[in-house]
């Protein structure tokens, strides 16, 4: 078979599964399991790179490392964030707007991300800080949003969705340095998302 199936790579593939059943769980109206399967998404991806520094990996899985999260980012924080402001905000010119905007700015943000690392003499090294919001962050972004469902007609939701959206592709590609979390970073993301499920397992559903 092509490509790589070691486990060095089954957080990314397990990410982007949560990913295609939240679009699923998007279209059959369950959307705050739809919320919650993305942030598992993100979860997934938050700890992927960690995973694969542990494992002993040749030249050519470390550089299929690299493609293979990048397209799996595509999927999940760029692709199904836009089918969520598609269903909550329908089809209006607002939502086609911030679709696209996220969209290009989303994807140029993962392209330059590459090249930066293909660039590194060594991949193996954890960066310091990214260059523009990673798209991840959509994962905490767009269900903390959703859950404002219980105080908020739809409308407003759509609506609230789609300038987040319009924001989160403009720090895509601006210059600016996100810190990449260390040990406590990861330890308050965590907490951060076990709080998000709980209260969607209380109110979200």
């Amino acid at each position: 078979m092509i490509g790589k199936w070691n486990r060095s790579v089954i957080a990314t593939y397990v990410g982007m599964l949560f990913a295609v059943a939240a679009i699923f769980l998007l279209f059959a109206n369950l959307t705050g399991y739809a919320m919650m399967c993305f942030m598992a998404a993100g979860i997934c991806d938050l700890f992927d790179g960690t995973i694969a520094r542990m494992c002993k990996r040749t030249e050519e899985e470390k550089n299929f490392g690299i493609q293979l999260d990048s397209l799996v980012d595509v999927v999940s924080f760029i692709m199904l964030p836009v089918v969520m402001v598609i269903k909550l905000a329908g089809i209006t010119w607002y939502a086609a707007a911030a679709c696209a905007m996220y969209t290009v700015f989303g994807v140029a943000r993962l392209a330059y991300f590459n090249v930066c690392q293909e660039e590194s003499e060594d991949k193996d090294s954890p960066i310091k800080y990214y260059t523009g919001m990673p798209v991840t962050y959509a994962a905490l972004i767009f269900p903390a949003i959703y859950l404002l469902n219980r105080l908020f007609t739809g409308q407003v939701i759509g609506l609230l969705m789609c300038i987040a959206m319009e924001i989160s592709a403009l720090l895509f590609i601006l210059k600016l340095k996100f810190i990449k979390p260390g040990k406590k970073g990861y330890i308050f993301l965590m907490l951060l998302a076990v709080a998000l499920f709980v209260l969607y397992i209380i109110f979200g559903r």
